[in-house]
């Protein structure tokens, strides 16, 4: 009698460790299940506002928006970045931007044609409008066709149309917003245009004297060596 007992007690305990064992991977299956659709809302999330970011960050270009509301979509890093290059463009003699790379030299020899040619509409944050102003670098290549957005953790891009898993523009996750990172990405819109100079054996400065004539030889008049040296500071 006593052996039945413990024979049916046994059962009864293994039925309930059974359910019990059941019961708790079913937990775990739908914690699991939780956790990946709050991950995949979240990736949507993020998805939806770096779209958004990015069509208000056109309109307040192609509107001249002021320096303030554009320094709010870039990341600090852009902002010092621009800070640093302006004073390089005001102070670097020709040995100097020969050391640059090529968007840097570029971007040097720019600033000063503008410098040049009276070209600026602000006293102030000179380097951000040449960068961001209507008609300005950034404005002409956000012109182009370009393809749809993409985001991978706290990193996005977008590509142009036709190769859009090639990033031409990048974007960092800021707590919750978007911001664009402005020293990688003028990398990756120049680079195109520095296979030249690998061809050529091209310094990144001969270079880019070579594309600002090329650019504005039709406007402007000594696209020369003499953008090299820093004038009227």
């Amino acid at each position: 009698m006593h052996i039945l007992k413990n024979k049916i007690l046994l059962l009864l305990l293994a039925l309930a460790a059974f359910i019990f064992a059941a019961c708790a991977g079913s937990s775990e299956v739908q914690d699991t299940q939780q956790k990946n659709a709050q991950v995949q809302e979240r990736a949507q999330d993020k998805q939806q506002a770096l779209e958004n970011m990015f069509k208000s960050f056109i309109v307040a270009v192609r509107t001249g928006a002021n320096a303030q509301d554009l320094y709010d979509y870039l990341t600090d890093t852009s902002e010092y970045w621009l800070d640093t290059l302006e004073n390089h463009a005001r102070v670097y003699t020709p040995e100097q931007i020969e050391t640059c790379q090529f968007y840097e030299a570029y971007v040097i020899i720019m600033y000063r044609l503008y410098e040049r040619e009276h070209l600026w509409e602000t006293e102030d944050d000179r380097m951000l409008y040449m960068m961001l102003s209507k008609s300005g670098l950034l404005d002409r290549f956000t012109r182009l066709n370009l393809g749809p957005m993409k985001v991978k953790n706290d990193r996005g891009s977008i590509g142009l149309e036709k190769s859009p898993d090639v990033p031409i523009m990048l974007f960092e996750w800021d707590d919750q917003t978007w911001k664009l990172n402005l020293p990688e990405t003028l990398p990756l819109i120049t680079k195109g245009i520095e296979s030249i100079a690998v061809k050529k054996n091209w310094t990144n400065r001969k270079l880019a004297l070579y594309w600002i004539e090329k650019e504005y030889h039709m406007t402007y008049s000594r696209l020369d060596e003499s953008l090299l040296e820093p004038i009227g500071f």
